[in-house]
């Protein structure tokens, strides 16, 4: 018999051919979670498409669309649940170009996010120091006994514990019941002039008093949801502050020149990075009779600060408050930071 030449692309071809019976005789399962984005939408879709291909099983149009439908209810359903969300895509190919998936929706509260922070991490969780700035506005104080500061959202109370040693009474919410037992257990084995009570920051101004010299809120913020609890904060320091009282708290602000889109807001709500723009902020101050007095980088100002070897905190958070959790790019051209706002109380409300 003669042998006929093959065409110059038989052995590619033949190749390919080949490969692709290889992987249908493979045998494939796997599970992938991921925060729920749902202004990411695509990324997901193609993030599927891609791995299901390499896996032998090349998607339709029709069945891409399927799968763009199905991704987009559970991860509206599981952002729209908490900041703390995730679906969970199973997928399981047997022998031949069938692959089977499914795709489920969970989330936490941000309260059993920290319960399981607690559980997982080794301590210190947010450093071992009290924060600069909190620090520097509390020693303008002559007398800390006549300076009542309210720690809202005090974590592990490093900085209610801190200001409590050195003299000032203070109160401290804390919706997390771990966080709350910690720092009631500490302030009692020192006899520091902290009260602790367990609840959520926005429940109830009743058991608050009405003089405090500062109000704080460290790395509470960056999990709010909306310019709402934003406003809520005016709100109450404008009860809860004496005259001249101050409010600090650090919240991821974007850049002037920025508009974050859906998808930056979504995702920087999962990297406890809610982001806020210069006009939101000042519409949420709108009608309180507070001021903006001091607005600095957080990087910047704990960097300078801190005392020496204490920086960073911990090993994320350097990134963390430069706004790289959400953008991977280098310092210099992320477009948000984390920033330290000063807000005092003025006998008069603004115009």
């Amino acid at each position: 018999m003669e042998n006929l030449p093959l065409p110059p692309t038989a052995g590619t071809s033949l190749q390919r051919a080949m490969t692709r019976r290889l992987l249908r005789r493979s045998v494939a399962t796997g599970e992938i979670s991921l925060p729920a984005v749902p202004g990411m939408l695509e990324a997901y879709v193609t993030m599927c498409a891609n791995l299901f291909g390499t896996l032998g099983s090349e998607f339709s149009p029709e069945q891409i669309d399927e799968l763009r439908g199905i991704l987009h209810a559970q991860l509206t359903e599981a952002f729209t649940a908490s900041p703390r969300s995730e679906i969970v895509i199973s997928y399981s190919a047997p022998v031949g170009t069938v692959l089977n998936y499914h795709v489920k929706s969970r989330w936490w509260t941000v309260e059993g996010a920290y319960e399981n922070w607690i559980a997982t991490r080794e301590p210190p969780l947010f450093g071992s120091e009290p924060d600069a700035r909190v620090w520097s506005l509390s020693t303008e104080a002559a007398d800390p006994r006549s300076f009542p500061i309210l720690d809202l959202g005090a974590g592990t109370g490093r900085n209610a514990l801190a200001l409590a040693r050195r003299g000032h009474p203070v109160d401290v919410v804390e919706m997390t019941a771990s966080f709350a037992e910690s720092i009631r257990a500490a302030a009692q084995s020192e006899s520091l002039p902290v009260r602790v009570l367990q609840r959520d920051i926005f429940a109830t101004t009743d058991d608050l008093r009405s003089d405090y010299r500062l109000i704080l809120l460290s790395e509470v913020v960056s999990d709010f949801r909306s310019t709402d609890q934003l406003r809520g904060i005016f709100d109450l320091a404008s009860r809860c502050l004496a005259p001249d009282g101050r409010l600090v708290f650090n919240a991821f602000v974007a850049h002037r020149d920025y508009t974050p889109d859906d998808a930056a807001l979504q995702l920087g709500q999962q990297c406890y990075t809610t982001i806020f723009t210069q006009p939101q902020m000042a519409d949420a101050l709108a009608g309180f009779p507070l001021a903006l007095v001091s607005d600095m980088s957080v990087y910047d100002y704990e960097k300078n600060h801190l005392p020496a070897g204490t920086w960073p905190p911990t090993s994320w958070y350097a990134e963390w408050v430069s706004g790289q959790d959400v953008f991977d790019v280098p310092r210099d051209e992320r477009p948000i930071e984390m920033r330290w706002l000063v807000y005092e109380r003025s006998d008069s409300t603004p115009e």
